[in-house]
């Protein structure tokens, strides 16, 4: 494969994405920006043809060579986030005449976007036309001897690496320790969301209008609708599990039983619409409140604050929420021995933050740093900021970490 870029212009895209992946919507998370610099780099070497879902999940994400990409949607998860963080970044001012990295939608392949001055608008401050240059597959005579070349440099790289591997032990992340208790588990994590019967649960608001719609749907319908935000948590975790080798059920919050949560570990997806999560919440330091039209996040180290808070449903246009909080908590029965953990947000944009930091080793780590602890063995407590942008949540914000 040849590049189909001039050196000057692919100069400019390296540059760009420097900067970009320093931003903030970039910088702390790592599935993020090793997806853009893969893509991105493939594209600039003329290597399109083999940016393709399966790929991706090999060699970017460590999945194993015949994993199966629509039980494991992290690649496509991982593009989609990618393309409204991107389209965040240029949103900002002082962008607007910078290089363009893009992505159309259902293709890995991304595509550049340069500025073009020309001598009618040097003076002038209209913005400078842009024009958009597709990067085309090319085949080259010599592609068999250059993938030779390419399988002989990994060849001795795997060996290296193992070498490597075999002489010094595994560093040990924040996200491993938090795992350690699931992870060392055999029996299927069982993953625990809410259908559409959650918001009409204990504590419904009944000057939501949304709920009297859904009541007035038959049951059958509303037990196979799942919320798009608890679906996009699901996904994340999913994911995560599948990645690391750990087999999974899916049942809805409202169909299991006590039994359920007693055979093996538990992930319960959902805040006021899970009862599961307010129940498992409700006994500790850190839980669910709803006063009225406020909802929030109860410290009982500090009762009275209501800093973490939410005012309106989420559902009424003309009460806009900017801000959402989350709770995650990782907590062991002392009944069972069993582990449960929640992700679980005031509102399904905190729902999203909090699987968002569950498999994001940064964000896992920024909170052991603040809740410092034996984080294998003792219960842990998380809590989680997150900016609406559009109808977005934006990168986790670690607030509070508790460990007992």
């Amino acid at each position: 494969m040849t590049p189909s870029l001039p050196l000057v212009e692919r100069d400019t895209v390296r540059e760009q994405l420097e900067r970009i992946l320093a931003s903030h919507f970039f910088r702390n998370s790592k599935r993020f920006p090793d997806f853009l610099r893969y893509t991105v780099e493939h594209a600039l070497e003329g290597s399109t043809v083999d940016v393709k879902e399966r790929t991706i999940g090999i060699e970017v994400f460590g999945r194993q060579p015949d994993y199966d990409t629509s039980l494991d949607p992290v690649v496509r998860v991982t593009a989609a986030e990618v393309r409204k963080r991107l389209a965040q970044y240029y949103q900002l001012p002082g962008h607007e005449r910078e290089a363009r990295i893009e992505y159309a939608l259902r293709s890995y392949v991304p595509e550049f976007i340069f500025p073009k001055p020309s001598a009618a608008n040097a003076l002038s401050p209209e913005p400078a036309v842009q024009e958009t240059v597709r990067v085309e597959a090319k085949v080259s005579a010599n592609q068999a001897k250059r993938w030779e070349l390419v399988l002989a440099v990994l060849l001795s790289c795997l060996v290296v690496s193992a070498f490597i591997w075999w002489k010094l032990p595994p560093r040990e992340t924040a996200m491993d320790r938090f795992w350690s208790p699931v992870q060392n588990v055999s029996t299927p994590v069982l993953l625990c969301v809410s259908d559409a019967n959650g918001s009409l649960g204990p504590g419904a608001s009944p000057s939501d209008p949304v709920n009297a719609v859904v009541s007035a749907l038959p049951s059958w319908y509303r037990e196979n609708h799942v919320g798009f935000h608890d679906a996009m948590a699901l996904a994340n975790l999913a994911g995560l599990l599948g990645g690391r080798g750990r087999s999974f059920r899916i049942r809805r919050s409202n169909n299991a039983a006590l039994r359920d949560l007693q055979d093996g570990p538990v992930i319960l997806i959902g805040g006021f619409n899970n009862p599961w999560s307010v129940q498992l919440d409700g006994n500790l330091r850190f839980s669910f409140v709803r006063d009225g039209n406020l909802r929030y996040i109860l410290d009982d180290k500090n009762p009275s604050s209501r800093e973490w808070s939410v005012l309106g449903t989420g559902h009424d246009a003309t009460v806009p929420v900017a801000e959402d909080y989350a709770l995650i908590s990782r907590v062991f029965d002392p009944n069972t021995g069993r582990v449960v953990l929640t992700a679980a947000g005031i509102l399904g944009y905190g729902t999203i933050a909090a699987s968002q930091c569950l498999t994001d080793d940064s964000c896992l780590a920024k909170a052991e740093s603040l809740g410092s602890g034996d984080w294998k063995h003792r219960n842990i407590q998380i809590v989680l900021g997150t900016k609406i942008i559009g109808d977005d949540p934006g990168e986790p914000q670690v607030l509070a970490s508790y460990t007992w």
